[in-house]
């Protein structure tokens, strides 16, 4: 048996090196989407009661403190992305040590940048909430939700990286199961704090917060798992390797950042033309949309470990594979939550509105029927961004992930209103999506797995090998 077989969770039969493609995929996929959907799950149940319960204006709160939320996250994201993805290539050569001290060294890197980070948002937190627009009656909630999330910030982070590691020393059963308690602590506590204490958006707020230990504290049983390949070490490496790993998860810091970027833009841009009202529909809109994307970025996530250990194993022609599979899982999501879309939009609405908003549900109706082709695409971009980070091809990942989250959007959300008015707004996310995956499949057809191999200075499997005796006697 390997050492990475002696050390980890893994079974021989879904190894990422030698199990079959599909039932290997299907392995880590699985437990990854069912974690995503959990968090999905929670947040979109924080809407619900946050509607009913509290008003519009609240679910239009934690939409404008959402910007800030993805520009912290965002760093998270890179540094954890970015460092599990190392970690994983050195798990397919087998180098547990270089492995544990990337994660080392990735975990302090996060948590010390979280505490800073959240120190910071406290400590200017008047400024930073009137940066994002809040005004009016909406502002005292909007400062009452973020005190109380960026005071627990530090644990987000620390939970939130070790999902990422657990993942890669091949326990995705363990941070599915985490992700899974922790939307169920968040119902149970939502229902309590909001419901029935009557805390209001502050309950949510507290909701989340208390959840984010569960997450923590089963993660961490991992490190006392009799197979746990990963540990605690700086014997390994130089602190310029987070460095790397940051740049290598640069896509993702985009991707987040972006988000949070395009959320305030349209912030801005509906409560200008249709006030707090237009900002609640377009609260709805992002809770409909965590549910095909939270879905995506599970599928994406669990393409990182198989690849990113097949190309450290220098096997091209499973990269292709993983990579073939995870696209038509991604696409075939898009396609269910559209039609769903298309199909129930007053039924999906409804779940996060009293009766009398008629207002907001009427302008979340009209979004929706211009906007459920981003849900089609988004996917399937979001995987082939993940793909070239786990390549460590940050470049490509990085100009998928700034073209559908930022560039393209924002361009869309200045110019297409001057022609379309409303619609254009509507449109904005639909188009950048469409022209971005132009973009991916050039990037995936110039930038094959072998020559991703090859580049990586790996050394190629036997078959590897034939392939690309193959490929220069073809030239």
């Amino acid at each position: 048996m390997s050492e990475v077989d002696s050390n980890t969770d893994i079974d021989p039969r879904f190894d990422p090196v030698d199990g079959p493609v599909v039932a290997t995929f299907i392995r880590y996929a699985v437990p990854s989407v069912l974690g995503m959907l959990a968090v999905t799950s929670a947040g979109i149940i924080d809407g619900i009661f946050i509607g009913n319960f509290v008003g519009a204006s609240a679910l239009a709160a934690v939409n404008l403190a959402q910007p800030a939320w993805a520009a912290f996250a965002a760093i998270v994201f890179m540094l954890a992305v970015g460092g599990s993805v190392m970690c994983g290539r050195f798990l397919g050569q087998k180098d547990t040590d270089a492995a544990s001290s990337i994660f080392t060294r990735t975990l302090i890197s996060a948590v010390a940048t979280g505490v800073v980070i959240a120190g910071a948002g406290l400590l200017f937190l008047d400024e930073l909430v009137r940066f994002l627009g809040a005004t009016g009656g909406v502002k005292p909630l909007v400062v009452a939700y973020m005190r109380i999330v960026l005071l627990f910030a530090p644990i987000f982070v620390a939970a939130l990286t070790l999902d990422y590691f657990v993942r890669a020393d091949g326990r995705p059963v363990l941070a599915a199961i985490a992700l899974v308690v922790f939307s169920g602590s968040n119902i149970a506590l939502n229902a309590l704090f909001i419901v029935h204490l009557d805390w209001g958006i502050e309950g949510a707020a507290w909701a989340s917060a208390l959840a984010e230990f569960a997450i923590l504290v089963i993660l961490l049983s991992h490190w006392f798992h009799p197979r746990c390949s990963l540990r605690l070490t700086l014997s390994r490496g130089h602190w310029s390797d987070v460095m790397k790993a940051a740049w290598n998860g640069l896509s993702e810091f985009i991707n987040e950042l972006s988000v949070g970027l395009v959320v305030l833009f349209f912030n801005w841009v509906m409560i200008t033309r249709q006030g707090v009202e237009g900002v609640a529909a377009y609260t709805i809109i992002t809770y409909l949309m965590m549910i095909g994307l939270e879905v995506s970025y599970g599928i994406s996530e669990s393409l990182q470990p198989t690849v990113s250990r097949n190309l450290g194993a220098g096997k091209p022609e499973r990269i292709r594979k993983f990579l073939l599979t995870a696209v038509c899982a991604a696409f075939s999501v898009g396609l269910l939550v559209s039609v769903l879309l298309v199909a129930l939009p007053e039924q999906m609405i409804g779940l996060f509105l009293k009766p009398q908003a008629q207002t907001t549900a009427v302008i979340a109706l009209v979004f929706i029927s211009y906007f459920w082709p981003t849900f089609l695409l988004n996917g399937t971009n979001i995987t082939l961004a993940s793909y070239f980070t786990a390549l460590h091809r940050p470049i490509p990942s990085a100009s998928i992930a700034i073209s559908r989250s930022l560039l393209l959007p924002g361009l869309g959300l200045l110019l297409l209103p001057l022609w379309l008015g409303d619609r254009g707004v509507y449109l904005a996310l639909p188009l950048a999506e469409l022209l971005t995956l132009f973009l991916a499949v050039f990037l995936v057809v110039r930038i094959k797995p072998l020559r991703a191999v090859e580049l990586s200075g790996g050394e190629l499997s036997a078959k590897g090998r034939e392939e690309a005796r193959r490929k220069r006697e073809a030239l």
